[in-house]
């Protein structure tokens, strides 16, 4: 399960109403923050691990898609663990079995994670002038978890997720 702290854009974009939020506290993986953001005219969902730092985005969403908030979290974030290769085939069903649930919670005002998140969201938005196919280009790259961030020390996202995902299928074996 999910625990998905939106912004207030967010929140007001889904509609979300307090008394519908739930948390679930058992893993560091599973708290996220998102947020709502426009490029080329387009929404754009961005979400952001709290413990790694690990960051995703879903190009092009509409009201409707909101509804399927749940299923737009985990094929995003299983497609940036595919393009960063730290999943096979085999782990993904493992991923899709784990995360079958996403929580909405109000923000937490995490300034670093807030912080963070504005940094790489004015990244991604100057890629959009490089490329003609904005979704060709969310499709493939991986730059939003290779720039180094800094939370208590300097560290990559991608390996900060890499070491977790490796605990997570250490815990499957043994549990």
């Amino acid at each position: 399960m999910i625990t998905l702290f939106c912004s207030n854009k967010l929140q007001k974009y889904i509609g979300f109403k307090e008394n519908q939020a739930k948390q679930d506290h058992l893993s560091e993986l599973n708290n996220w923050n998102g947020h709502l953001f426009i490029i080329n005219r387009k929404k754009c969902l961005f979400f952001m691990n709290h413990e790694t730092y690990f960051s995703f985005v879903v190009y092009d969403i509409k009201k409707p898609d909101i509804k399927r908030i749940n299923e737009l979290f985990i094929n995003g974030l299983i497609t940036e663990l595919q393009k960063l290769e730290l999943i096979t085939p085999e782990q993904e069903e493992l991923v899709k079995s784990k995360f079958t649930e996403v929580f909405l919670h109000s923000s937490i005002n995490n300034r670093k994670i807030i912080g963070n998140m504005n940094n790489l969201i004015q990244i991604t938005e100057y890629y959009k002038y490089n490329y003609d196919n904005f979704q060709d280009f969310l499709s493939h790259d991986t730059s939003l978890n290779t720039y180094l961030l800094r939370k208590d020390e300097y560290f990559y996202a991608k390996d900060a997720m890499k070491d977790k995902v490796e605990q997570l299928f250490k815990e499957n074996v043994n549990g």
